[in-house]
Formats: structure tokens, sequence, C-alpha cells
């Protein structure tokens, strides 16, 4: 097991890779990059042609349990596809969050039940 591992949920890092991590005024920020595999490609454009990378989403920031006295936080950066020669992008979304919240499942499960979500 890696320290990522310990830090970011299961499920995330079935689609999502570590990128960096960086620590900032005592808020540490995990950076993640979505998988580039045929597993990942987004299901509006499976058998389709040819796939290519059209950039990045705007990353999806969400708050996780705190270690060692500071704020965590998951950037999760999707990919941006296209079939080659179209210019319609095509990525998939994800339901990693709280709803109404901007936290994992399980830290916004956690601040509702003590009444601060």
């Amino acid at each position: 097991m890696t320290l990522i591992e310990l830090l970011v949920p299961e499920y995330i890092l079935a689609h999502f890779e570590f990128e960096r991590v960086e620590q900032i005024s005592g808020v540490i920020r995990i950076h993640l990059v979505e998988k580039q595999d045929p597993e990942h490609y987004p299901k509006d454009i499976i058998g389709k042609g040819e796939k290519v990378l059209n950039g990045y989403m705007n990353p999806i920031e969400l708050q996780t349990f705190p270690t060692q006295g500071k704020e965590v936080f998951l950037l999760l950066k999707r990919r941006r596809w296209k079939i080659k020669g179209s210019n319609t992008s095509y990525y998939n979304t994800y339901s990693f969050y709280q709803e109404g919240m901007k936290a994992t499942k399980e830290f916004g499960a956690f601040l509702k039940e003590i009444g601060r979500g």
C-alpha cells in the first residue's frame, strides 16, 4: 500500500493517477489526473474512430479528511477527448462527492453527522 492509497479513496484511484502534491500555508493539495487508457474513454466515443486528447477540463476540487492538522484537498483533472477530425469534445463525469458539498463522500457524511455539513 502506498501513502497516496491511504489519503485518496479507492474509488477515485480507480479512475485517477497521482500527479503531484503541494503544500501551501497549511493546506495540502493532492493533484490527480484521469487515467489515459481505453477503459477511461468517454462512452459516447467508444467505437467511433480514432480518439485524440483535446486538453483537460477545469479540475474538480474535493475536500477530504485533514492530516497532520492540515486541510487536504484532492484536485481531479479530467481529460477531454475528441474524435480525430471532429471539433466536438467528450469527457467523463463522476459522482465522487457528497450532494451539496465539495467533499469526498466519506468526509461529507462525517461533516453532516457532526452537524457541520
